[in-house]
């Protein structure tokens, strides 16, 4: 990554294995850091998404025999090994538990650094990655886990008033939608699916605890018949005897992160239906980045505990945490000066009514 002839940081060469729900928005991410080299993208099956790869000017790498694709008359760069030879790290995106596979693969290249999602085993890296929480802690390492969309909000959200208040206890109550917008026929349909096999609390607090081990949480979570976004009920209690919080503060704290927008239903913004339609003409894609939290449901009750409602883009909340967790292992930039880059580069805590102009909005204003 140092060209050590002109003296100066090359751009690190970035391969994304996989370029499905998450990976496609991590590569097109990568496209725009003035930092980052995009080597390419894997695919395991021949599909539509090649096309949408190669009209973007992404070199596609397959994961299966290249034949496979040339018969659906696709031409590909190489194998995953061609582009893992040419990268400094690689984003794993592959499905759920194929992350832990990859691995046998990505140790044969000594000097490539590896970031797998938040679907694998914490154990698999041994590190579990926020840029609001554990940013410095990447020095040195080889391997990172960027957890997953719910975990990444629930940290977001949590470090955020922390810094402002002592937190005692968070107990959350968590809405998951039951499949991504292009998996609808997964989709749970009139139902409400507990994760009760999976027992209480659920994986949401035990990942939390991978990044904030001092933080007392326990979750509940359950999945509903809808593919837009997850929501959340959230519950803080505050130390006694510290700072204690009132709604207006709370807003204010929460403010303070770009990465979190405040919104408002007197606006109109009174679901997720209607996020989601006011970022789709503003040149994200209808990718929501920041956490979401109304203004005017946020409350604090007679004993000081905190309540408020907010909602995951389960598609995007991740890609500014795979940027930055980029920059974290490699060391080229500190927190403050990756997080400033990425949200610039992606257009984070800016209103998407307005073009970017550097000041961080929020839908209530």
């Amino acid at each position: 990554m140092r060209n050590k002839r002109a003296g100066k940081i090359a751009k690190v060469k970035v391969g994304i294995n996989g370029y499905g729900t998450i990976g496609r928005r991590v590569a097109d991410a990568v496209l725009k850091q003035p930092d980052m080299e995009l080597i390419g993208v894997t695919k395991v099956t021949p599909d539509y998404r090649i096309e949408e790869a190669q009209e973007k000017g992404i070199n596609v790498f397959s994961v299966s025999s290249s034949r496979d694709f040339e018969a659906q008359g696709y031409l590909v760069k190489g194998r995953l090994q061609d582009m893992l030879a040419e990268c400094d790290v690689v984003v794993d995106c592959s499905p759920k538990g194929k992350g832990s596979e990859n691995m046998a693969i990505y140790s044969n290249y000594p000097n490539l650094k590896a970031i797998l999602q938040g679907g694998e085993k914490h154990d698999i890296t041994g590190f579990s990655f926020n840029s609001d929480c554990n940013y410095g802690q990447a020095a040195g390492r080889r391997l990172a886990r960027v957890v997953s969309c719910n975990t990444t909000a629930l940290c977001r959200i949590i470090s955020t008033l922390n810094a402002s208040f002592r937190i005692r206890k968070v107990r959350a109550t968590i809405v998951r939608r039951s499949a991504d917008q292009s998996e609808s026929e997964k989709s749970v349909l009139n139902a409400w699916v507990p994760e009760a096999k999976k027992g209480f609390p659920s994986h949401h607090a035990l990942d939390v605890k991978t990044i904030l081990p001092d933080i007392n949480i326990t979750t509940l979570a359950g999945e509903a018949p809808m593919t837009l976004m997850h929501g959340h009920m959230l519950f803080i209690e505050l130390e006694k005897g510290g700072r204690q919080a009132d709604a207006h503060g709370v807003a204010d704290a929460l403010q303070k992160n770009p990465r979190i927008m405040l919104c408002s239903s007197q606006k109109g913004l009174t679901s997720t239906a209607k996020l989601k339609d006011m970022f789709s003409l503003n040149g994200r894609n209808g990718n929501l980045y920041e956490v979401c939290v109304w203004k005017d449901g946020i409350g604090v009750d007679s004993d000081g505990e905190i309540g408020l409602h907010m909602a995951i883009d389960q598609q995007a909340d991740v890609v500014p945490e795979n940027i930055d967790a980029i920059r974290a292992l490699c060391g080229t930039a500190d927190r403050q000066a990756s997080v400033a880059l990425t949200n610039r580069a992606l257009s984070i805590g800016n209103s998407p009514c307005k073009p970017m102009d550097g000041r961080v909005l929020s839908a209530t204003t």
